[in-house]
């Protein structure tokens, strides 16, 4: 009996020395408890954010898409700057900012390149930063199932299928812009003056007081004889109140937006605000128009049917009521 104890005492240091290394391994696949926090650091104070992929396996990844927080408003800074949709961008926080782990997938180098969450290949990458330093970055891959990918924090080996799809982290600037920038609510309208590429002008104007309704529009510069169509009338307005951009294109003209020869231009009088002129015109090529608003320093795209809605409801000759034929004697 005596002579087991050296080997038992042996054998009892070895479980030691083996539990002690399995201790101080901090496996993620062992030590990340169910449903904890998937990012160990709060992005709430983020005001930057960087949005980049897909990368590796021979792709070209697109531009990333840069956002900043300035004085409280978030913009698209890889976009001139241009304002960013605000919810959209605070949808995005708050989603990174819940996002749960689940039990892990995997903890592998190879795993990392199968489920494309790699440092050198992925589908998104979303760096979260605030001023100079970096708080966060996700590396988001393959689909984990509906509206799930697999996912994986940068300096962490567990891969999770998380709650997020890369789909929802498009890296177009037109996705992430105030798609409303441009628009003027209608009861703030008092006036419109279009004019077409032939130089016909009509001014519509109406009494916007207070809180009451606006009262009815007029017209000058129609054809005598011929009376503005009320209808028409609140056409334009509502396609001026509804008007969304698709994307915005700089903040210098280009020759190819030919926007020295506008198809429309419509200068928009509001209640306790400057007037503002807009002028929409077609590019040589491409299937888009471009806009330009006086209080803006962007020119914009919108999408042709947008575009035509526009023109329709602004042509001069087209705001006056239809002639009236005879009635059959």
């Amino acid at each position: 009996m005596r002579s087991r104890i050296p080997t038992l005492a042996a054998l009892l240091g070895v479980q030691l020395v083996v539990a002690g290394a399995l201790a101080m391994r901090h496996d993620a696949l062992s030590t990340s408890p169910p449903n904890a926090p998937f990012l160990t650091k709060t992005i709430g104070t983020a005001d930057r954010i960087l949005i980049d992929g897909p990368a590796g396996a021979g792709r070209s990844p697109a531009a990333p898409i840069e956002l900043l927080e300035r004085n409280g408003a978030w913009v698209v800074h890889s976009a001139y700057d241009v304002p960013a949709a605000k919810a959209r961008v605070s949808a995005l926080l708050e989603q990174f900012g819940g996002l749960r782990r689940g039990l892990p997938v995997a903890n592998t180098q190879d795993a990392r390149a199968r489920f494309e969450v790699a440092a050198d290949r992925y589908v998104r990458r979303i760096r979260f930063d605030h001023g100079t330093h970096a708080i966060a970055t996700v590396y988001l891959g393959k689909s984990a199932g509906l509206r799930k990918s697999y996912g994986r924090a940068a300096g962490a080996r567990a891969i999770y299928a998380l709650g997020v799809a890369t789909y929802h982290l498009p890296v177009t600037s037109g996705a992430w812009i105030d798609a409303k920038l441009l628009q003027i609510p209608a009861d703030s309208i008092a006036g419109i003056g279009v004019r077409g590429p032939h130089g016909a002008e009509v001014a519509l104007t109406r009494t916007v007081s207070g809180k009451q309704a606006p009262g009815p529009w007029h017209a000058t510069g129609l054809a005598a004889g011929h009376p503005l169509d009320l209808a028409k009338a609140d056409a334009l307005v509502r396609a001026i109140d509804e008007l969304r951009v698709d994307d915005v294109l700089g903040t210098q003209a280009s020759p190819d937006w030919r926007t020295d020869a506008p198809q429309a231009t419509l200068t928009i009088t509001r209640v306790g605000e400057p007037s503002v002129t807009w002028t929409l015109s077609k590019p040589q090529t491409g299937n888009y128009d471009v806009l330009k608003s006086s209080s803006e320093p962007w020119y914009f795209s919108i999408d042709s049917t947008t575009a035509q809605t526009l023109l329709d409801a602004a042509a001069p000759d087209g705001l006056a009521q239809a002639p009236h034929s005879p009635a059959p004697r």
